[in-house]
């Protein structure tokens, strides 16, 4: 008698994209794997270097594209943000060891005079967003933490902008890749 399978594939965009972002920033000795197993609910990816054998899970967030308010590019300066609702226990109880948060920016284009959009990235060990989040955050409505992530690609700054300020820099982009130590 035959077996049924279930179809567990469903490739996420935003996963595909970080995985993109990472086989282009990292070292060439290391591979971006998608966990097949349903059982991996907190790991997107895993990074594994075929030489040192070392691993590392990431948990993706992604976000869609926001236009920028005139109040806050005033505010904020260049750059847009991202939006991310998440549950405390999806940060709290991480089994990943990073966060990668995927935010599209609206960028002006000065040669063509349009405006293109980039994605940038948050690459912040899970440890980390935890300490954030309990310092400088309030607990919205359901036990969930409301990041709205504005970037600024000009002077490559990153922060979150709800509650209590706090500066996110560090892990954007390539500086946050080189905590990937992989």
């Amino acid at each position: 008698m035959g077996r049924a399978y279930k179809n567990f594939w469903s490739l996420n965009v935003d996963e595909a994209v970080v995985t993109g972002i990472l086989r282009d920033n990292l070292n060439k000795n290391v591979a971006v794997f998608m966990p097949a197993s349903a059982q991996m609910k907190n790991v997107d990816l895993a990074l594994i270097n075929v030489v040192s054998k070392k691993i590392i899970t990431v948990q993706v967030k992604g976000s869609r594209a926001y236009e920028p308010r005139k109040s806050e590019v005033a505010n904020f300066g260049e750059g847009s943000a991202g939006w991310f609702l998440l549950k405390s226990s999806v940060i709290h109880d991480c089994s990943a060891d990073f966060f990668i948060f995927l935010i599209y920016v609206l960028e002006e284009n000065k040669k063509s005079g349009r405006r293109d959009i980039v994605p940038h990235t948050i690459t912040i060990p899970a440890q980390e967003l935890q300490r954030l989040c309990l310092l400088h955050k309030r607990k919205a409505k359901g036990n969930r933490y409301n990041l709205i992530i504005w970037i600024n690609p000009k002077k490559k700054k990153a922060f979150d902008t709800q509650d209590r300020r706090f500066d996110l820099s560090d892990f954007l982009d390539n500086s946050g890749f080189q905590m990937l130590k992989i």
